[in-house]
Parts: C-alpha cells; structure tokens; sequence
C-alpha cells in the first residue's frame, strides 16, 4: 500500500496533509475509504495567503451575537484547518478583549492598589496625631486640638473612619475592586443556570401528564415543549459563559498578582529579598500561589450554588416523594465530617 506521504506529492487537491487528484491516482494509491483519510472541514474556502495574514477582526468583540455565541474565535478556528497546526504568532495575531490586555489589567489593579497604599498612611498619620504625647493640656493643649483637626481636614479624615488604630491594605479587598464585577456577573449567570435546571423535570412532568389526557389541548403541549427548549437553551449560555467570566478573571487575578510581584521584587534590596526567602520565596508565589487563585475563580461560586441547587432539588422532591427525600440530605449531611476525618 502505498504510503500517505507518496499520495501528497500527487498534484490536486489539498485536503490538510493529503493530496489527492481524482478517483484513479486514489485507487493507485491502494487507499478505497477516503473516510479515514480526509478531514470532514474541508480548507478549499481558504488559501495559505489567507491563512498567513491577519484574519481576526477586534470589531467582533463589539458584536452582540459574536460574543454571545463566541463567534469570534472562529478565525482561529479557521486559521487552524487551514494550517493543520496553530503556533504560538497565530495566537499573537488574535486580539484581546481590552479588559483582559495586561496593561489595561495591571492599570485597574495599580489604582485601586495606590489607593488602598494612600488610606493606609493617613491612617497612620492620624494615629500619631491622636497620639497621646501630642496632646498636652491648657492653651498648648487647645492648639493641638485644633492643630489635630486642621490635618484631619486636610487629609479628609473623620474620626469613625476607621475601627482599628492603623489601616492595612488588603490585597483580597484590591482584587474584588478590580475585578470583582465580573465576577459577580458569572454568580448572575450560574444562578439562572442553576434555576432553569429543574424547568426539564417539572415540564417532563407536565409532559406526560398532557400525553396521558384524551382531551388536552395541543397548544398546551407545543408550549411546553417551547418551554424545555428554550431553557436548555439560556442554561447552556448561561454556562458557557458562566465558565469564561470565571476563567478570564482568574487569568486577570493572576497577571495583576505576579506583575505586582515582579515590580517588588525590583525594587527590594539584597537584605530585603533574603529575608522574605529570597528567590525561591518569589518563585513560589509567582509559580504557585498565583496559580491558586486563578484556580479558585473558578469553583469559588460553589459556596452558594451548592446549597441553592441542594434547596431546589429537596422542595421538588418533597412535592413528588414526601419526606423520604430527606435521606438523600441526611446521607449528606454523615458522609461531610466523615469525609474529612478519613483525608485526615
């Protein structure tokens, strides 16, 4: 038989790594299933010059259908097929969202970082107004009262600003700033998911119910079946996109964590570096903790989901079952401790 190398230097058609010209140099080359053979996306449509240019429009993140349906990726798709396999210049060569362009990430991070840096030395310059040394008594003592509130006007502070002595900036509060509403849109999304998931049982209930009656009516039936269609619908976008906000903004998390940590690390001295581990100290926070965070977007939702979809499962079935739905729960509720006793 010949070999699938020799087919390709037959002039003719190109169909990814095989070329072939017509039925006979197919029935030379010993090959009779052209099913096994050739790909089912057939790249006639598009040419090598094509495949080499930039085909990507960043208009299509504009686009409403386009990003409901993520039709923009479609040019990879095709660039792909055509080239049989994707490098690293073609993934260049498709733009980004703006929300996700490390700059524009590290931009969000770094002002709502600066402010956090900002709140924290005035508080410190509060507290060591408010200190007692600097508040004697008698006429001294009235003029650094009014001396105490001539600085906090200037720096716009009230007294119940702050619970504790000293503000500290927090990282996690950073983050949810940042990127915290896109995040909040993905919980959005997983919640609608979570409630169209019942719509399928409690419509295939109505189903059969309608099947059953000699007299329903059929609009009753085409409207239920509207119904399921159009739910398994939202719940798949809903998903789908559910699972990028998710994914895209632990992305951006970890861009924002290890730039920030990359332009500390600059800027500490040889003392500094040693005494916080060193490099492998930032190596790990680089390489591992980072990567945590991306990670935990992802299923961090679950923290709620869970316990809504367990809610919804147990009021349907109460309504079909009665009380024995509550060993389901009960099962659950045993297999938690010891589930951590056993990965203790």
């Amino acid at each position: 038989m010949a070999s699938i190398s020799g087919l390709s230097k037959m002039s003719g058609k190109s169909y990814g790594a095989v070329k072939v010209t017509n039925a006979q140099n197919i029935e030379e080359a010993g090959i009779g299933d052209l099913g096994e053979h050739v790909p089912l996306l057939q790249p006639d449509a598009y040419s090598q010059d094509a495949a080499s240019s930039n085909v990507f429009n960043k208009n299509a993140f504009r686009d409403f259908w386009s990003l409901l349906t993520f039709d923009w990726i479609s040019p990879l798709l095709q660039l792909g097929n055509v080239k049989g396999q994707l490098d690293v210049s073609d993934l260049n060569s498709m733009p980004l969202p703006r929300d996700c362009e490390t700059g524009e990430v590290y931009d969000v991070f770094s002002t709502y970082w600066e402010k956090e840096i900002k709140r924290s030395k005035e508080s410190r310059t509060r507290k060591s107004v408010l200190a007692p040394g600097n508040q004697s008594k008698g006429d001294d003592g009235e003029k650094n009262i009014d001396k105490t509130n001539s600085v906090l006007d200037d720096l716009e502070i009230e007294f119940d600003d702050y619970a504790h002595p000293q503000y500290k900036p927090s990282l996690i509060r950073v983050l949810y700033k940042s990127f915290g509403a896109d995040f909040l849109r993905a919980g959005i999304l997983k919640f609608i998911h979570d409630a169209n998931l019942f719509v399928g049982p409690q419509v295939l209930n109505r189903l059969i119910q309608f099947i059953r009656s000699n007299d329903a009516d059929l609009s009753e039936g085409v409207t239920l079946t509207i119904i399921v269609t159009v739910s398994q619908v939202v719940m798949s976008l809903c998903l789908r996109h559910y699972f990028y906000k998710c994914y895209t903004c632990g992305l951006r998390i970890r861009t924002a964590i290890v730039i920030a940590i990359y332009r500390k690390s600059l800027v500490l001295s040889l003392k500094e570096r040693h005494a916080h581990g060193g490099r492998g100290e930032i190596a790990n926070l680089v390489g591992i903790d980072a990567q945590r965070m991306q990670d935990l977007m992802t299923y961090l939702h679950a923290v709620w989901y869970s316990f809504f979809q367990i809610s919804l499962a147990v009021y349907f079935l109460w309504g079909q079952v009665g009380p024995s739905c509550l060993a389901g729960v009960i099962v659950i509720i045993v297999l938690i401790p010891t589930t951590k006793f056993v990965a203790a």
